[in-house]
């Protein structure tokens, strides 16, 4: 009896065969969609487990590799489409704050001080709000997404890489680079 067949009628070893056969096309499939390590594992993964419940409902009509390519290429488009989704909101989010400080709606020098000012001194802490909000909007997107969740939202590094899909290293590594950028913006020595 043929794999797949054996396969189809719940045989798990011989489904283990088909996915030891068809591992390496399926992994550069979902590969070549994500470029990203973890986020491929975890496709790959829904992938054969799609596969494994849907084989009794193959009909052979193509190829078994066609077959999985299809199943790869949908869940992986699925999970960039889940994942742009999480980042728009998360933009939402850091969009919100933005127009929060440059409009003061919590009353731009609550951000800043917490006593009555002087009046030049709330002079420059509203300057200091609006120069902050426009360095701000200038960083990159994901940069300016990692730097809100982390010191407006106080979120940790986990739920951070979790919320927008990221490996921990690149969390780390874009909320250094988006602190250095904002700091060297704020004190007048980038554009």
């Amino acid at each position: 009896m043929p794999l797949v067949e054996r396969a189809r009628r719940g045989d798990r070893e011989a489904f283990d065969l088909l996915v030891e056969r068809h591992l390496q096309h399926v992994w550069a499939v979902v590969w070549r969609i994500l470029r990203h390590h973890e986020d491929t594992e975890d496709v790959v993964q829904e992938v054969f487990l799609a596969a494994f419940q849907a084989l009794p409902r193959y009909r052979g009509e193509s190829r078994l590799s066609t077959w999985l390519h299809r199943i790869a290429v949908t869940r992986a488009l699925n999970h960039l489409d889940r994942k742009e989704e999480k980042m728009r909101r998360a933009l939402r989010s850091v969009e919100d704050v933005t127009d929060r400080l440059e409009t003061g709606a919590d009353g731009p020098s609550a951000w800043v001080l917490r006593e009555t000012p002087s009046p030049l001194q709330a002079l420059e802490a509203d300057e200091l709000v609006r120069r902050l909000a426009s360095c701000l909007s200038r960083l990159p997107a994901a940069w300016r997404l990692v730097l809100t969740l982390r010191d407006v939202d106080a979120r940790s590094y986990e739920e951070i890489a979790g919320l927008a899909g990221l490996a921990l290293g690149t969390v780390r590594s874009r909320l250094s680079r988006a602190r250095l950028a904002l700091r060297q913006c704020v004190a007048g020595d980038a554009p």
